[in-house]
C-alpha cells in the first residue's frame, strides 16, 4: 500500500511539471501571436501606403498601352494607305489589256481594287493624293468602259433579228444560250452596282436598248414592207386627192373610185381572215415583245429591268403604230370589200391589247395612240355598214348603170358575197352595232323618203342585244340588195332582158340565203348568212322569183301573137312566129347565165311557153301544102332543141 501511495505521488509532480511546462509555452505563443498580428497590421499599413504609391503609376502604363496600340494601328493603316497611292501602278497593265471573255473575275477584282482605292483616297482628301485619284478614275473609266463594250459585244452576238412568223408562240422564239444569258445577268449586275458607287455614266439602259431595239426592228421589217407592199397593190385612188374620201366621195361631186370599183368590178379574191400583213404585224410584234420582256427580266437587274424594256420597244411600237395609220388611211379610200380586212385587223387589236396592256405601261399606251386607233377603226365599219346600205338605195348612179346581158350584176354578186363573208366577224359585229343603234345604219334622206311612202322597215327583236340589232342590219341590206335589182332590172333594154336580169340576179340572192341555213344540222352554232336573215326574207325573195318568170314566160308567148291572127293564113303566121323566135334565140345568146339551175329554169319556162301552143297550132293547121311546108321551119323539137343551145354562148 505504501509503495503505490508513493507512486501516485511521484505521477502528479511529473504532470504538475508538464502543465507548467505548457503554460510557459501558451504564454510564449501568446506573446509571439501579439507580436505577429502587430507585424501583419505594419504590413497592411505599408501595402495601402504602397497601393496609393503605385495607382497613379499603373494608369499611365494604360495609357502607354493604349498610345502604342494607336500607333501600331496608324502604322497599317499608313501601309494600307500607301497601298492605295500604288494601286493604280499596279493594276493598269490588267485594266488597259481589257477583260479575258472566258475568266472575267480577275478583271472585276482588278476594278475592285481601284473601286476600294478610290473610296479610301477620296475620303482622305489629301492634296498629295490628288494625282493617284485621277489616274485611278481613269483607270476605272477605261476598265467600266471595257466591261460596257464586252456586255454590247455579247448582245450583239444574238441580236441580229429573227423571223417571229415561225413561231407560234414568244417561248419558242430562239433566245440566248443559258451561258451567255448567266455571263451578261452577272455582268449587267456588276456594272449596275459599280456604276452607282463611282458615279460613272455607262448608260447602261441605254446600251441594251440601242441593240435591242435594232434586233426588234429588224425582226419587224418584213411585215412593215408586206403592209406597204399590199397597200400599193391594192390602192386604186391613193394617189389623187379622192383617196382620201372614201365612200363619202370627190367633193366635187361624184362617187369615189373605191365605190365605183365596188359597184362596177366583181371582186374574185375576197379576204381570208388571218391574211392581212397588218394583223400579222400585230401577232408578231406581241410575241417579240412577250419575249423581250423576259430576256430582259433574265438579264439586266431588276431595279432598271421595267425601264429597260420599255426603252427596247419604244421604237418598234411607234413604227408598229404609225403603220395601224396607214392601214386605217388605205381602209378609208379601199373598196368596201376591204371592210372584212379591217374587221379582222380589229378584232387582232382587240386579242392582243390586252397582253400590250401588261407589257407597256399606261403612259406608253396613252402616247402610242392604241386606244385611238382601235376607237378609229370601229367608227370607220361603222360608217362603212352605212354605206353599203346607201350605195345599195342608190346602185346606178354616177355612170354605173348595169350591163345590157341579164347576168348577176357586179354589184349584187359583191354585196351577197360580202355579207356571207362578214358574217364569220359577228362576234364582232355584235360590239360595233350595240353602240351604232337600232336602224341608225339608214341615211336620213332613205328614212325620210320610206316614211313618206309608208314602207314598214324591220325591228332588231331585242334593240339592247347587239346579235339582234345585227340581224335587222342584214335583212334591211337583204332588202336593199332587192331593191337594186329591181332599179338593175328597170334599166334593162328589152323586157326579156330585164326578166333574165330579175330571174338571173334574184336567184343568185335567193341561193346565197337557201344555201346558207345551218340551224338544223348538229351545229347548231355555226349559223349562215340565212339563218341570220330568216326563212321570211328567203320567201319574198322566191315570190320575186316567180314574179319574174311570169314576165319571162309572157315575153315567149308574145312570139305566138299571130297565130290567133284572123287576117294573116297560116304560113303567114308561121312566118311571122319563126321570124320572132329566131330574133329571140339570136337576143338570148349573150345573155349571161351561168348558174345552171336558172339556166334549166329559163330554158324550162321558154320551152312551156311555146310548144304547147305551137303543138296545138300545127294540129289547128293540118294543111300540108307547099308554103305551109315552105314556112314551118321548125318543128317541137327543133324548137326545144334551139332554146335548150340558146344560153350556150
Amino acid at each position: 500500500m505504501p509503495s503505490d501511495n508513493n507512486y501516485l505521488y511521484d505521477n502528479v509532480d511529473e504532470e504538475e511539471g508538464e502543465l507548467e511546462f505548457l503554460r510557459e509555452s501558451l504564454e510564449q505563443m501568446d506573446n509571439l501571436a501579439e507580436k505577429t498580428t502587430q507585424l501583419l497590421k505594419v504590413f497592411d499599413i505599408r501595402l495601402k501606403n504602397l497601393g496609393r504609391i503605385i495607382a497613379p503609376i499603373y494608369k499611365s502604363t494604360q495609357k502607354l498601352t493604349r498610345l502604342y496600340d494607336n500607333i501600331e494601328t496608324t502604322m497599317g493603316s499608313l501601309d494600307d494607305i500607301l497601298l492605295f497611292f500604288n494601286v493604280a501602278k499596279d493594276e493598269a497593265e490588267t485594266i488597259r489589256a481589257g477583260p479575258d471573255e472566258s475568266e472575267l473575275l480577275p478583271y472585276l477584282d482588278s476594278i475592285n481594287r481601284l473601286k476600294d482605292a478610290s473610296d479610301a483616297l477620296r475620303l482622305l482628301d489629301l492634296e498629295s493624293a490628288s494625282d493617284s485619284r485621277r489616274e485611278i478614275h481613269e483607270l476605272l473609266r477605261i476598265g467600266l468602259g471595257n466591261l460596257s463594250q464586252l456586255f454590247s459585244q455579247w448582245l450583239k452576238e444574238h441580236s441580229g433579228g429573227v423571223d417571229p412568223a415561225a413561231y407560234s408562240n414568244a417561248s419558242e422564239i430562239p433566245s440566248f444560250p443559258t451561258d451567255t444569258v448567266k455571263l451578261l445577268s452577272m455582268l449587267a449586275t456588276y456594272l449596275n452596282l459599280v456604276n452607282d458607287e463611282v458615279s460613272h455614266d455607262l448608260k447602261l439602259t441605254s446600251t441594251y436598248a440601242s441593240i435591242r431595239t435594232r434586233h426588234i426592228q429588224k425582226s419587224l421589217a418584213q411585215f412593215g414592207d408586206m403592209c406597204n407592199v399590199y397597200i400599193r397593190s391594192n390602192s386604186f385612188d391613193a394617189s389623187g386627192p379622192s383617196g382620201q374620201h372614201g365612200y363619202g366621195g370627190d367633193p366635187a361631186g361624184g362617187p369615189s373610185p373605191a365605190e365605183f370599183r365596188f359597184c362596177t368590178v366583181r371582186n374574185d379574191q375576197w379576204y381570208e381572215a388571218g391574211s392581212s400583213p397588218f394583223a400579222q404585224y400585230t401577232v408578231n410584234i406581241v410575241k417579240l415583245f412577250q419575249a423581250e420582256r423576259d430576256l430582259v427580266r433574265h438579264i439586266m437587274p431588276t431595279v432598271i429591268s421595267d425601264k429597260t424594256f420599255l426603252a427596247s420597244v419604244d421604237r418598234p411600237l411607234e413604227a408598229y403604230m404609225n403603220m395601224g395609220e396607214k392601214m386605217l388611211s388605205y381602209f378609208l379610200s379601199a373598196p368596201l370589200y376591204e371592210v372584212l380586212h379591217a374587221l379582222d385587223v380589229y378584232g387582232y387589236l382587240l386579242e392582243n391589247d390586252a397582253v400590250l396592256a401588261l407589257l407597256l405601261t399606261r403612259e406608253q399606251r396613252q402616247s402610242s395612240g392604241m386606244a385611238k386607233l382601235v376607237s378609229r377603226l370601229q367608227h370607220f365599219l361603222g360608217k362603212s355598214f352605212t354605206m353599203l346600205v346607201g350605195i345599195l338605195y342608190a346602185p346606178f348612179k354616177d355612170g354605173r348603170a348595169p350591163k345590157q346581158s341579164g347576168g348577176v350584176n357586179e354589184l349584187v354578186h359583191n354585196a351577197v358575197t360580202f355579207l356571207s363573208y362578214v358574217i364569220g366577224y359577228k362576234d364582232l359585229l355584235v360590239n360595233i352595232f350595240l353602240p351604232l343603234g337600232d336602224g341608225n345604219w339608214k341615211p336620213k334622206d332613205l328614212q325620210q323618203q320610206q316614211q313618206r311612202s309608208g314602207h314598214v322597215g324591220h325591228h332588231a327583236s331585242d334593240p339592247s342585244d347587239g346579235l339582234s340589232i345585227f340581224q335587222h342590219y342584214l335583212r334591211d341590206v337583204i332588202d336593199a340588195i332587192a331593191f337594186a335589182i329591181d332599179q338593175g332590172g328597170k334599166l334593162m333594154k328589152r323586157p326579156t332582158l330585164q326578166f333574165v336580169f330579175l330571174v338571173n340576179n334574184y336567184s343568185f340572192l335567193a341561193r346565197a340565203l337557201r344555201d346558207t341555213m345551218y340551224s338544223g344540222e348538229e351545229d347548231s352554232q355555226a349559223l349562215g348568212l340565212g339563218d341570220l336573215v330568216g326563212r321570211s326574207a328567203l320567201q319574198r325573195i322566191e315570190s320575186q322569183i316567180e314574179r319574174s318568170r311570169k314576165g319571162y314566160v309572157a315575153t315567149w308567148k308574145a312570139l305566138m301573137s299571130s297565130f290567133p291572127a284572123a287576117t294573116l293564113t297560116p304560113p303567114e303566121k308561121l312566118a311571122m312566129f319563126n321570124q320572132a323566135f329566131d330574133d329571140m334565140v339570136r337576143s338570148q345568146k349573150a345573155f349571161e347565165v351561168f348558174d345552171m339551175d336558172v339556166r334549166a329554169m329559163l330554158m324550162s319556162d321558154a320551152a312551156d311557153a311555146i310548144i304547147p301552143d305551137y303543138e296545138a297550132f300545127l294540129r289547128q293547121n293540118p294543111d300540108k301544102s307547099v308554103d305551109f311546108s315552105r314556112a314551118m321551119r321548125y318543128t317541137p323539137r327543133d324548137i326545144q332543141n334551139k332554146i335548150n343551145g340558146m344560153l350556150d354562148d
